[in-house]
């Protein structure tokens, strides 16, 4: 869910009129000069060197950075971990649902680039030697030092402010065949200073053509006592699935009941319902909480008249890699209440 959700998180384009100006008009100023005055007002480099790895959530997903330059996304609420996410120099690797992956091109490259830069205590100490000073930006009366650098099939730009040389604004910036022009912008809110350092409390993304949205930082944890392998392993906790002749045994991993419908994360994958016969239309019975309901399969979206109010069918969660089990009445309000993460659940065909 994490790696979908970026879309939507990483996402923006910032519509002002902007005026820049050269270099040697700054005093000669260098990126060098400019990354050790960003390391120093953000607490100095004998305080950041003090972190070895922090922690820090939004909604439901938790990142942890190793200061050395790698992240971990874990997405859930313990027990239930569906996602995880691996980035370092070399590549980023992707667990959901027990489906492993290596991610390629701009999705790699924004991973990698949020890794180096969140690592740093959002300072650029891990871009030292790699930026470039293009000279002061103005933005209406505020005026930014803009420093850029390129992180695999990304250009990034990097906006800090004249007077306190904290990082205010990064911009990303790519191209690919399949999804054309990508630019992706993050406005940081205001700093607050824990232990000597200074740390954004928010910030907030938004695309051209979509609407943004404003992160907040929450449980921020310095030098938690992680074992050692704990930024390589890549394990999730979705529950168990046995796979039988055309049946499905499994866990809820989430349910929820809204808008008049009661919705069920399965634990269930493409690979698990192929094995197990599934086709599409089917009529299944689903075997939950001491109940049996007759419901539809669909291996893709069905059109929408055939999944009116009262519905009940099973199909691709959009959101993620597991199926999604929707029952339409009303009446499965009191179901559930029944329902909790890690509940066994079965399905067969009828």
């Amino acid at each position: 869910m994490a790696w979908r959700r970026f879309g939507t998180f990483l996402a923006g384009s910032f519509l002002l009129l902007t005026i820049v100006l050269p270099p040697h008009s700054q005093g000669e100023l260098s990126a060098k000069e400019i990354l050790e005055k960003n390391i120093q007002a953000a607490g100095g480099k004998d305080k950041l060197s003090q972190v070895k790895n922090f922690s820090f959530r939004f909604g439901t997903t938790t990142y942890y950075l190793s200061t050395d330059g790698i992240m971990k996304l874990k997405e859930g609420k313990e027990p239930i971990i569906t996602e995880v996410i691996i980035a370092d120099k070399e590549k980023v690797r992707r667990n959901c649902f027990n489906k492993t992956a290596e991610l390629t091109g701009i999705q790699k490259s924004m991973y990698q680039s949020l890794a180096r830069l969140w690592s740093g205590l959002f300072t650029l100490i891990h871009f030292k030697g790699q930026l470039e000073f293009q000279g002061l930006k103005s933005f209406g009366p505020e005026k930014h030092y803009l420093l850029t650098t390129k992180v695999g099939d990304l250009q990034l730009e990097f906006y800090l402010d004249s007077a306190d040389i904290l990082l205010k604004r990064v911009v990303f910036k790519g191209f690919e065949p399949s999804q054309g022009k990508y630019e992706v912008n993050h406005d940081f809110g205001p700093y607050q200073e824990i232990d000597g350092m200074k740390i954004p409390t928010s910030w907030f993304s938004s695309q051209i053509g979509a609407r943004g949205s404003t992160y907040r930082v929450s449980d921020l944890k310095f030098n938690e006592p992680l074992d050692k392998g704990f930024f390589s392993r890549l394990d999730v906790n979705v529950g168990e699935v046995k796979i039988e002749e055309a049946a499905l045994k499994g866990n809820i991993v989430e349910s929820r009941f809204q808008r008049n419908r009661l919705l069920i994360d399965t634990n269930w994958t493409d690979d698990c319902v192929g094995r197990a016969g599934f086709k599409a239309q089917d009529k299944l019975i689903l075997e939950i909480a001491e109940v049996e309901v007759e419901i539809d399969f669909y291996d893709s979206q069905p059109p929408r008249d055939l999944i009116g109010p009262g519905a009940k069918f099973m199909v691709p969660n959009l959101q993620n890699e597991n199926y999604l089990i929707i029952l339409g009445p009303e009446e499965y309000q009191k179901l559930s209440e029944k329902l909790e993460p890690l509940l066994p659940i079965r399905v067969r065909k009828k």
